[in-house]
């Protein structure tokens, strides 16, 4: 995949997280932080990746999240220092490789050193992932061609660290 280097929109709140760029880290342990791009997915930028730096130090598989989020309203969008990615009405993966949100998804677990790359297809409302030689994909259904969705990470647990690459 030719993949598009997305930032980290540092607009939203997230407390205990700190942006540079491209990368994240949680700097306090305990309580969701949700980040996402700056910018959406477009038909001519709907590949992106993230690495997985540091899982951080939770034992548990679900302290982490990736995968998209729809356009948030204002409140929404204040929420994203407290909620991870499907309570904000978008559509993630653990990093034990649990699905959240309403969407079917293969089961895609991932953890430190991993390179988790993705392709959005608006047309069909599929999502495929590929880490090394694993391969998944989802689908999101009910949504339109045009709608916006952003590349986003939720993190919960200290040292936990993240790049769009």
């Amino acid at each position: 995949m030719a993949l598009d280097i997305f930032e980290i929109d540092p607009t939203t709140p997230h407390p205990g997280v700190t942006i540079d760029g491209t990368t994240a880290q949680r700097e306090t342990n305990g309580g969701w932080v949700t980040l996402r791009s700056k910018v959406p997915l477009s038909p001519t930028n709907h590949q992106w990746a993230v690495r997985i730096l540091d899982q951080g130090e939770g034992a548990d598989g679900s302290g982490l999240m990736v995968g998209l989020l729809p356009q948030l309203s204002a409140s929404q969008a204040s929420a994203t220092g407290s909620k991870y990615i499907s309570e904000l009405g978008g559509w993630c993966l653990s990093r034990a490789g649990d699905t959240y949100g309403a969407w079917k998804c293969d089961r895609f677990p991932y953890s430190t050193d991993c390179v988790v790359e993705f392709d959005w297809d608006a047309l069909t409302g599929t999502l495929c992932m590929v880490s090394g030689t694993k391969k998944g994909s989802g689908h999101i259904p009910g949504l339109k061609e045009g709608d916006a969705l952003y590349p986003a990470v939720s993190m919960y647990y200290l040292n936990q660290k993240v790049a769009f690459v």
